[in-house]
Formats: structure tokens, C-alpha cells, sequence
């Protein structure tokens, strides 16, 4: 018997429940505060892809092996190469730009996603895709006017770079929606894992690398890579079976108004005002970008 299809509401809401845990990062780093991105970096992909193994054996038990061949290799290289590929650029940019640069150049991602995706995916954005992601460029911009800075050249050109890789990593799993793609997810984490370890040498000044952290932020990172990242991708490649690659992106938009809240109400981090005005017009572009086509078409003749 062929398994039901998943709908466009359950799709949405595995990639909101998706949004939810990734906003949890900046809480975990700052309760990390004596690490550095290589560090976090490198021992939140190793416990995410342990986390995700664990998960996969689980799900599918001795045909779990059976399902990290039977992707696609393109697609498995791909799907892996640009998660490790984005969280590595990620972590540079942090370096080399402020967070604010960084989450305004990030903000283009829903852009690049929808420019590609008739190519990649077969799916044209419409009106209401565009003007939503425009609105939420407008509000990321204005949550992060203050910190915009100019005169960086080479950390603007990394940071581009870094919704690319997240716009390529949301539209291989919409092209291979028909397969499970949390395996080649978990070969990315892995890959990141020894790629960040090995950069943090060389980047991070450490007599161990990435590799070097303390016992307790180790368990920290234990809890990190499952919560905030595991189980999130788990949700993100289940939502995105049945949604737009261009709607995925403008519902992570969320990030910038989730992020800053759980600092705000854990750790009493008051954000300003432009975080309050920026956020509402994200959200306005995250609902239009949900509903927007559907309104479109009723209201058409």
C-alpha cells in the first residue's frame, strides 16, 4: 500500500518546529562563552550526526546502511557538501564581519532559492513569494542596521556565500524529496565535524584545534548538536516534501526574530526597539509567504 501523501500544512509546520530548535543557538553560545566557532562548530556537527545515526538505526533498523545507498551520490555529496560547506563559511564570516553584515547578507537567501529553483526543482515562485521575500530583507535590515558596517570586502564576498550554500542545501532536498535524506545530512555534520576541528588549528590559534574544549562544554555541545540541530534537520527534510523551496527559506527568516527571544527570556537580554519593528515585518512576510499564493489564486478570476 503507497503511503499518503504528505500535506502542504504538515510540511509547513515540520519546517516552523524546525525554525524553533535552530533559534535556540545563540542561548547555547552563551552559555558557552569561552569557546570560539570553530569549536562550537566542530563538536555540534559530530554530536548532531550522532544524534541523527541514532535516529536512522532506530527508524530503519538493519536497513539503515541500505538507506545511505540508496540516495542518489550526487545528491548525497551535494546535500552533505553544502551543509558542511555553509556551516564552515559561516563560522569564517563570523571572523571577518559583524553578525549584523552577516544576517543581512544571510536574509538573500529565499532570493538565490527562488532564482534557482525553476532550474533545480521546477517550481516558480510567485508574486507573493517575491514581495514576501523582499519584505523580509527589509525587516532583517532593519534589526541589524546598527551593526552594518562597509570597507569588508572579502568577509562580504564569504558571507554571500553562506545563504548560496543554504539555498543550494534547501533546493537538493526538495529535488530529492522522494528519498530519506537525513542520512547525507549526517555525512555533512560528520564532514564538518573534521573540517571545522582541523580549521581551528590554523583559524582558531588552538593547541587542539576544534577538538579542544572542556568536559562540561562538551556535555553542553552533547545537548547542542541533537536539540538544536538534529532533530531541527530531521523536521526540515520531512517539511520539505511537500513545501516550495522558496517558502522554506522565508519561514527560517523566523530566525531573526526567534533567536534574540530566548536570550531575552532566559537570560534577560532586552532587544531594541528595531528588533521589535524588524521582527513584525518578518513575520508579515513569513505569513504572506505561506498563504500568499493560495489568497492569490482565490482571489483570481
Amino acid at each position: 500500500m503507497k503511503p499518503a501523501e504528505q500535506s502542504y500544512s504538515a510540511g509547513v509546520l515540520y519546517v516552523l518546529l524546525a525554525e524553533l530548535g535552530w533559534s535556540l543557538s545563540g542561548l547555547f553560545v552563551r552559555l558557552m562563552p569561552g569557546l570560539d566557532g570553530w569549536q562550537i562548530n566542530t563538536w555540534r556537527g559530530y554530536w548532531m550526526s550522532v544524534a541523527l545515526l541514532c535516529y536512522l538505526i532506530a527508524r530503519y533498523g538493519r536497513d539503515t546502511t541500505g538507506k545511505f545507498a540508496e540516495i542518489p551520490l550526487v545528491a548525497l555529496i551535494t546535500s552533505a557538501g553544502f551543509f558542511a560547506l555553509g556551516s564552515t563559511l559561516y563560522v569564517t564570516s563570523l571572523t571577518l564581519v559583524s553578525t549584523a553584515t552577516i544576517s543581512v547578507i544571510g536574509a538573500s537567501s529565499p532570493i538565490f532559492t527562488g532564482l534557482l529553483s525553476p532550474w533545480i526543482t521546477g517550481e516558480r515562485p510567485g508574486l507573493a513569494a517575491w514581495g514576501a521575500a523582499l519584505l523580509a530583507m527589509l525587516g532583517v535590515g532593519i534589526i541589524a542596521w546598527d551593526g552594518l558596517e562597509a570597507g569588508k570586502l572579502i568577509g562580504i564576498v564569504v558571507s554571500v556565500f553562506v545563504p548560496i550554500s543554504f539555498a543550494g542545501q534547501t533546493l537538493t532536498l526538495r529535488r530529492y524529496r522522494g528519498y530519506d535524506m537525513v542520512p547525507a545530512i549526517c555525512v555533512g555534520g560528520f564532514a564538518t565535524f573534521f573540517i571545522a576541528g582541523i580549521l581551528g588549528f590554523v583559524a582558531g590559534g588552538h593547541a587542539g584545534g576544534g577538538f579542544e574544549v572542556s568536559p562540561g562544554n562538551l556535555a553542553l555541545l552533547a545537548v547542542m548538536g541533537p536539540v538544536q540541530l538534529a532533530v531541527p534537520l530531521i523536521y526540515y527534510a520531512r517539511g520539505a516534501k511537500s513545501v516550495p523551496a522558496v517558502t522554506i527559506s522565508l519561514i527560517v527568516m523566523l530566525d531573526a526574530v526567534l533567536n534574540p527571544l530566548w536570550p531575552w527570556l532566559f537570560l534577560g537580554e532586552t532587544p531594541n526597539r528595531a528588533a521589535f519593528i524588524g521582527g513584525t515585518i518578518i513575520v508579515g512576510a513569513v505569513i504572506i509567504s505561506i498563504f500568499g499564493g493560495r489568497w492569490m489564486a482565490r482571489a483570481a478570476p
